[in-house]
């Protein structure tokens, strides 16, 4: 279109077209720095100041390193009072007029916890400048002047790259949350929207989190994967070797509800499948687990929590995985999980386990059965793929069919070469030969296989007549993505076989079972997997 115009900027009140004099541009925006250094002076209680574009520079380090300097900016975060509770950031974050120099920000972060201020409050800094582990920022703060108030600049989309939004107040569009492993190690969230992410970040430097940061509701299910967040602003910085933004007002979900345990239906037979993240009770001689729960006082939350949901879910059989093997030894774990079930209001199980071979992993899998709607049918086998052997186990079942069931957890994808995919490729032949040798009577496979429904190891399941049963939720979630890591298989089963996932485990943040948060009067977040339930 020839010399059409581009669109103009704006330079403090001034519009500069780019396709003017470039000597013009510079003086136009010199013009609204020499007016912010005017008022400044103008003001009585305020001497001249740079701008923080002037202390941040066009680089990732500052120009005025080691420098003394006079710096103004309204104040768009503050967080500098640390309570017994939580430790603060013990500074805050200026901006000042827009620079429109491409690769400099705006905004810059004040160290100084003996110097409050609130939000809106219009300041000049005297202070040095450092580079404090790749944040530019002014700290041996002697003076913090106020010279009255404004409202915080608007907030900026974040491009890349986004060293040139470092402590400017940001904007995030509605989002999801994804991952929340680290949000009470280390106050940290992550969220996303397409196939962008962000971390946000409390901005105290706490370990160990007792509390939901973010200004909500003490309640760690509104910080579970997968919920739905509001628009946001805050303030981006770079802590902790990456770029965090700081969220200046609360987090908003916008979908709260919670999760629902089915009933199960008249006249069907009800199975439970689920890894139970380590459930080992000790050796009731110091508590020194190998896993699992680190003393006796998380044990009993653990046991309490974990038996108080599988007395809510109410089944017939339970297959379970990641159980200590310590079967038929004196202080062995299912029995006393079988008793804290009952005492929580659910069915009196009996067991099916079998004890520790040489050999052997610490974990293993189990049965549980409730003997008056239920019996087992022959006694357990093991499709003998050490150190983690399949539990197979025929039951008939309350329409008094024989059905077979195989308990597995597979190796885990990490400690090994390609996410250990010849293990569990193994593991999976293993099954497919074991299967193909027996009687026509429906069976089916459930369990932790480890592995993702699009992987091409399933081939020898499929080559013997099983079929996956689809699942429509996640049950475990890894870096952000949701996935199915726990899987049912079957051959020759009924037809009117329903299988769901019960969210609301995988999906909270972890804590550990002595947390004060932990929901121990909730059935949930008690694993790192969701269970199956299915109901013929």
């Amino acid at each position: 279109m020839g010399d059409s115009a581009e669109p103009s900027k704006k330079c403090g009140d001034h519009i500069v077209n780019p396709h003017h004099h470039q000597v013009s541009r510079r003086r136009t925006c010199l013009l609204v720095l020499c007016v912010w250094v005017l008022c400044s002076a103008a003001h009585a209680a305020c001497p001249p100041a740079m701008a923080p574009h002037l202390v941040q520079g066009a680089t990732d380090s500052s120009p005025l390193q080691g420098q003394r300097v006079q710096v103004r900016g309204v104040v768009t975060y503050s967080d500098q009072i640390d309570t017994p509770q939580r430790n603060s950031l013990r500074g805050f974050f200026i901006q000042g007029p827009p620079s429109y120099q491409p690769q400099s920000s705006d905004g810059l972060f004040i160290y100084a916890p003996n110097h409050p201020v609130n939000v809106g409050d219009d300041v000049v800094v005297d202070g040095d400048v450092l580079e404090f582990h790749g944040l530019t920022e002014v700290t041996r703060v002697r003076r913090v002047q106020r010279c009255g108030q404004a409202a915080p600049p608007a907030p900026v989309t974040i491009e890349a790259p986004a060293e040139r939004y470092e402590g400017m107040r940001v904007q995030l569009p509605a989002t999801r949350i994804t991952e929340n492993y680290r949000l009470f190690g280390f106050g940290e969230l992550v969220v996303a929207q397409g196939d962008q992410s962000w971390i946000l970040e409390d901005g105290s430097n706490d370990r160990r989190l007792t509390y939901v940061p973010f200004g909500m509701a003490q309640d760690p299910s509104l910080l579970a994967n997968g919920r739905p967040l509001a628009p946001l602003t805050g303030v981006l910085s770079w802590r902790w070797d990456q770029w965090v933004v700081l969220p200046d007002t609360a987090l908003t979900p916008t979908y709260t509800g919670g999760w629902r345990i089915p009933r199960q239906p008249v006249d069907r037979t009800r199975l439970v499948v689920w890894n139970l993240k380590n459930l080992f009770n000790g050796d009731q001689q110091g508590f020194r687990a190998s896993r699992g729960a680190s003393n006796a006082e998380e044990w009993m939350v653990q046991r309490t929590a974990i038996a108080r949901h599988l007395a809510e879910l109410n089944a017939d059989i339970v297959a379970l995985q990641e159980v200590e093997h310590d079967y038929g030894t004196e202080h062995a774990v299912l029995p006393e999980l079988v008793a804290a079930i009952a005492q929580a209001g659910g069915r009196t199980y009996d067991i099916i386990a079998l004890p520790r071979r040489s050999g052997d992993d610490q974990i293993t899998q189990a049965f549980l059965y409730d003997p008056e709607q239920v019996r087992p049918n022959g006694q357990p086998l093991l499709i003998d793929k050490h150190p983690r052997p399949s539990l197979a186990q025929r039951f008939v079942d309350r329409q008094a069919q024989v059905i077979g069931i195989v308990n597995v957890h597979l190796k885990s994808r990490a400690g090994c070469a390609n996410q250990c995919a010849e293990p569990r490729t193994q593991g999976v032949k293993a099954l497919a030969a074991w299967l193909a040798q027996q009687p026509s009577a429906p069976w089916l496979l459930a369990g932790d296989f480890n592995t993702l429904p699009d992987e091409a190891l399933w081939q020898p399941l499929l080559q013997q007549g099983a079929q996956p049963v689809r699942l429509s939720a996640p049950t475990y979630w890894y870096r952000g993505q949701a996935q199915q890591l726990d899987h049912v298989w079957v051959s020759g089963m009924p037809a009117a076989l329903q299988a769901q996932v019960i969210q609301g485990h995988a999906e909270l943040p972890p804590m550990p079972f002595n947390h004060p948060l932990f929901p121990v009067t909730q059935p949930w977040g008690v694993s790192d997997h969701n269970p199956i339930v299915m109901d013929w």
